[in-house]
């Protein structure tokens, strides 16, 4: 008997219409572990080299992990893994929400999709069976307007559904992938993937119950867990502010992005901070699927100007910032707007920030002028102009149309890729974090495999206090000294890497890192043995991370075969200039050529060519990828 997983993948074809059910065993599971793992899995045996993310030839894979659905907090991931239209790397990205659990009640663990419909369609996953459905009436609707209508078609308010937006079906290449109007799989692109597929929708209900290993133990360390977890800071700051207590954190570090990364704090973060929030915007707390935490804000807003679909969740941090402070706005009003449109029509909101600051910049440079932005005076600042730009991009309509496209590939058309306010690595615009602050996270801009992501590992501060739960935490991992936040370092290379093996395990095994150690509150001991309760294994960390590796692997194998190299991880040129205010204003953090041998060091330690990145014949053959290897 399978335990956590149900050992069936369904295989959609939308070119043909024809579906097909995949068995898989418990071996490929502990090989992979789900998520992320599998989808790579598909993606080097499936997709042909060089072929265009947004032909039928490209395929998008939703992979629930093996741990997706447990009674345990922080159980309910899963992911979206493709070529990347963004990037043209091995794409993947991670979502939260209610989708994943329900997929896997419905029967499938995971769903690879093929080819391209004809017209709009949405996938029905029903009790083990799936049925391509007409969506031509509702495929240019909101995402709310799309939930409503397959759950009234279908009959049933408890269906979940997992659907691209306007901006999908418009492939505004940044477009996301959103479950319950909340939940995001937010980077690389997959919404406009989705939509390239006529694809609208994936819709999922079951009636089975996930089979565990050890219910009795789950069920017992899920309400100890739920009784507890406030009693540790991490856990009352994730309750009582979600993500947006960082505005102000961060400001006061300097390490918060304004003025496209020009500056790294704020005079006053006080109208961004998370008890101004709280006050002006919160409403309730909400969760996703079996857990307590409830970092999720549920916000209400009445008001004349910026009035707010309560149904669309509210801006967490990265949104605050990227449509906020990096846009020199601090109106909590304006962006909470913001975040609405991009919900609801499924924009990734750090790409669209970031990508609005870069035509920002490049208007005040004189690089583009009202000729090309089509008569719009680009400035920061202007609250108004964010929200006009994110429906113009939704859309694809005058100055949106060409925003579609993401900074990267605009810093290319303008002759501007070499200049400091363009912020992306391998396509993909950096999140909102500064890597001056956090050399960590900057390690993981530069050498993550679809392009930079502040969700590779546990960030710096969380390591330079050796008294510290979350350091004390992280010991099972190796590291047993403190690494200051801004060193860049043998130690802080070696400690990265490690605690990117962690994440990876997490995101294929459906797991958030705000319930788990170092990030969360339950011990990694305690982890495995859930795992283990979930699976009826005998798995250990050691294990499981090497399955994480498997993914990173293929993934890493995938872009070389693309013709990615260690040259393409590279910060933005603005991350080497001295920090401009906050705590050690002026001051040069690092040099770009220690910073450069720091990554060429991180792809020795984990056996890739140093100068390619490609994974060496050895360390395929160790992971069991010899087929990896004859495909390269």
């Amino acid at each position: 008997m399978n335990y956590g997983y149900t050992g069936r993948i369904l295989h959609v074809d939308l070119t043909n219409r024809d579906i097909d059910i995949e068995d898989r065993d418990e071996a490929f599971f502990r090989s992979y572990l789900g998520g992320r793992g599998v989808g790579y899995h598909y993606l080097m045996k499936m997709v042909a080299p060089r072929i265009d993310p947004l032909s039928p030839d490209n395929i998008l894979v939703l992979a629930t992990g093996v741990m997706t659905g447990s009674p345990l907090a922080a159980s309910c991931r899963f992911a979206a893994v493709g070529k990347s239209p963004l990037t043209g790397t091995a794409g993947e990205s991670e979502a939260a929400g209610f989708f994943g659990p329900e997929l896997k009640k419905a029967g499938f663990d995971a769903v690879v999709f093929r080819g391209r419909a004809d017209t709009p369609v949405y996938l029905w996953v029903n009790d083990g069976k799936a049925e391509i459905k007409d969506a031509t009436s509702i495929s240019q609707l909101g995402s709310k307007e799309v939930e409503d209508a397959i759950r009234e078609e279908m009959g049933s308010r408890k269906i979940r559904v997992a659907q691209t937006g306007l901006a999908g079906m418009n492939q505004v290449l940044f477009a996301n992938i959103t479950n319950n109007l909340g939940h995001f799989n937010g980077r690389c692109g997959f919404g406009a993937l989705m939509g390239s597929k006529n694809l609208r929708a994936v819709a999922a209900l079951g009636s089975d119950k996930i089979k565990f290993f050890d219910p009795d133990f789950l069920n017992q360390t899920a309400k100890n867990y739920a009784r507890s977890f406030r009693d540790n800071p991490l856990g009352e700051a994730l309750y009582t502010y979600g993500t947006t207590a960082f505005p102000e954190l961060l400001s006061a570090a300097g390490a918060l992005p304004v003025d496209n990364f020009r500056r790294s704090a704020l005079d006053d973060p006080t109208p961004v901070s998370g008890d101004t929030y709280n006050t002006l915007l919160l409403q309730k707390r909400k969760g996703c699927y079996s857990c307590p935490i409830q970092c999720k804000r549920g916000i209400a807003l009445d008001d004349p100007k910026y009035g707010i679909d309560s149904r669309y969740g509210g801006p967490e941090y990265e949104t605050i910032s990227a449509l906020g402070t990096n846009l020199n706005i601090v109106d909590l009003k304006a962006i909470a707007k913001g975040n609405e449109i991009c919900n609801r029509y499924c924009i990734d909101t750090i790409t669209a920030g970031m990508t609005i600051a870069f035509a920002c910049e490049c208007f005040q440079e004189g690089v583009i002028t009202k000729e090309d932005t089509g008569g719009l005076q680009l400035r920061f600042g202007d609250a108004d102009l964010m929200i006009q730009l994110l429906e113009l991009i939704a859309r694809r309509e005058g100055f949106g149309d060409v925003l579609a496209e993401g900074s990267a590939r605009l810093a290319k058309k303008w002759g501007v890729e070499d200049e400091p306010f363009h912020l992306a690595v391998k396509g993909q615009e950096i999140s909102m974090h500064d890597p001056r602050v956090k050399v960590g996270v900057g390690i993981g801009f530069a050498v993550s495999t679809y392009g930079a992501d502040h969700m590779t590992a546990a960030h710096d501060p969380m390591f330079t206090d050796e008294n510290s739960s979350m350091f004390k935490s992280a010991k099972p991992l190796g590291i047993y000294k403190s690494m200051p936040a801004t060193e860049i370092t043998n130690e802080k290379v070696r400690g990265y890497m490690q605690l990117e093996k962690l994440w990876r395990m997490m995101d294929a095994l459906g797991l958030c890192v705000f319930g788990y150690a170092p990030r969360g509150v339950m011990p990694l001991e305690v982890m495995v043995q859930s795992i283990n309760a979930v699976t009826g294994w005998n798995a250990s960390l050691y294990e499981l991370m090497r399955a994480a590796e498997r993914g990173s692997a293929l993934a890493r194998s995938f872009n070389s075969r693309e013709g990615f190299s260690i040259k393409d991880d590279r910060l933005p040129k603005r991350l080497f200039n001295p920090k401009p205010d906050g705590p050690n204003s002026g001051k040069k953090i690092f040099e770009e050529e220690d910073f450069n041998n720091a990554v060429a060091l991180y792809y020795e330690m984990i056996s890739c060519d140093p100068a390619t990145g490609r994974p060496t014949r050895g360390k395929l053959m160790e992971l069991g990828l010899d087929w990896v290897e004859e495909m390269l």
